[in-house]
């Protein structure tokens, strides 16, 4: 808040310091106060022409006189009901408030000092006046003392000018019930901007907690599958499911080692985020998901979460898009970039490990087949098993014949490449 603190005010006119709150508040506040100002307008323009016609019975007075000043008055409201309807901002209603009752308070000492009942009806008559001040059209504190100053002053400036033994009490009492008004119009108006300050900071601070949460879990979503992070912040702790059909794809930089010792650190941690990226792109273009990233090693798998039948076609084909977007993205950047990929289609074990910096996660000798498959497979090549190549669909591939596979013996590979490879 511009670097107030929280409802900070002006002493005297109770503004908030910072111009935004201030702006918040009175598009609030315009929003009641113009029916509620209209309302009183109406209601004085009643009061106004039954006073015309009850003071000449009650007063030795002009009617003319008296006419001129109720209508006048009556008149001047049925211009303030109309004013409020351009008036939309708080303070334009207030100025209008402020007028109509310093003139109405103006009006009534006129009508006193022509009758010369000064002590009879001044007090009680000022007073009603007042009252519409602070309860009817409720002027805030700055305007009401503006307007019930003007009529207090000319009151004093009545009585003074014949004062009578009891013209010091007159003016006690009037000025000290006016003050009275006064101050709890300052204290309602302290409360309710207190009030709005407070039910800001408390929208600001649920508005923080609500975008904390949406990172939280868009941060969560990223870590986790979506059915797995609603399964656990649902509280379950254990998850582990078995899958006895997934195909599993991982992926190496050809000769990453030396190329990274040959770049600086950021340009190392920026070719890798453009690749990753890239790859992170293809995962959600063919519907896989990313299980994780292990120095320039890309792992994603195919067939859970979500069950399906067509896992390998698809894993294939985003291996074959990695190659395109290593290629193009070797060009791009001017350096020598070339994948090894392995592919292998089997049951696996996926579940979440850890407490705090929890990761999915999948076990299994599918998993470790295609590991091997990656690491003992060619540059620019998808290297598949069998059992992968079997239901990968229409991609064009080529028996490399039987390999040796560490703690697996031998196997039928199969290798696919980018067209014109």
């Amino acid at each position: 808040m511009d670097g107030y603190p929280s409802g900070a005010h002006d002493r005297l006119t109770l503004r908030f310091l910072d111009p935004d709150l201030e702006r918040e508040f009175q598009a609030e506040m315009a929003a009641t106060n113009g029916p509620q100002l209209r309302v009183g307008a109406a209601v004085a323009v009643g009061l106004w022409l039954l006073a015309a016609l009850i003071i000449p019975t009650a007063m030795v007075i002009d009617r003319g006189v008296v006419t001129l000043i109720c209508v006048g008055m009556a008149a001047a409201n049925v211009l303030g009901v109309i004013a409020t309807r351009w008036a939309t901002t708080l303070d334009r209603q207030q100025l209008i408030g402020c007028a109509l009752n310093g003139l109405a308070g103006l009006a009534v000492l006129g009508l006193i000092e022509v009758s010369g009942t000064t002590d009879r009806y001044a007090a009680p008559a000022l007073l009603l006046i007042a009252i519409f001040a602070f309860v009817v059209i409720r002027l805030r504190f700055v305007f009401a003392l503006v307007a019930a100053g003007t009529y207090l002053v000319g009151y004093i400036f009545v009585l003074t000018t014949g004062p009578t033994r009891g013209t010091a009490l007159d003016i006690f009492l009037v000025g000290g019930s006016i003050l009275a008004g006064l101050a709890a119009t300052n204290l309602l108006e302290r409360g309710a901007r207190d009030v709005f300050a407070q039910r800001r900071l408390i929208e600001e601070q649920g508005a923080e907690l609500a975008e904390a949460h949406a990172t939280s879990e868009r941060l969560l979503v990223n870590v986790l599958p979506e059915s797995v992070a609603v399964r656990l912040k649902s509280g379950e702790t254990t998850i582990a499911d078995a899958y006895e059909d997934a195909t599993v794809l991982f992926a190496d930089l050809v000769g990453f080692t030396p190329l990274a010792s040959s770049l600086s650190p950021a340009e190392t941690v920026r070719l890798l985020d453009r690749l990753f990226t890239a790859f992170d792109a293809l995962a959600a273009r063919h519907g896989l998901e990313k299980i994780k990233t292990i120095g320039d090693a890309y792992m994603v798998v195919g067939g859970l979460p979500e069950r399906s039948d067509d896992h390998p076609a698809r894993v294939v084909a985003m291996g074959l898009d990695m190659l395109e977007a290593v290629s193009a993205i070797s060009r791009e950047m001017g350096q020598p970039l070339d994948l090894r990929i392995g592919v292998h289609t089997g049951p696996v074990v996926a579940g979440v490990i850890g407490t705090t910096k929890f990761s999915y996660d999948l076990w299994g000798d599918t998993v470790n087949v295609a590991s091997r498959l990656e690491s003992q497979g060619l540059a620019g090549a998808v290297q598949m098993s069998q059992a992968t190549w079997l239901r990968s669909g229409e991609v064009s591939a080529e028996l490399r014949g039987p390999i040796e596979l560490k703690g697996r013996g031998t196997l039928d590979v199969y290798v696919a490449r980018r067209p014109g490879d």
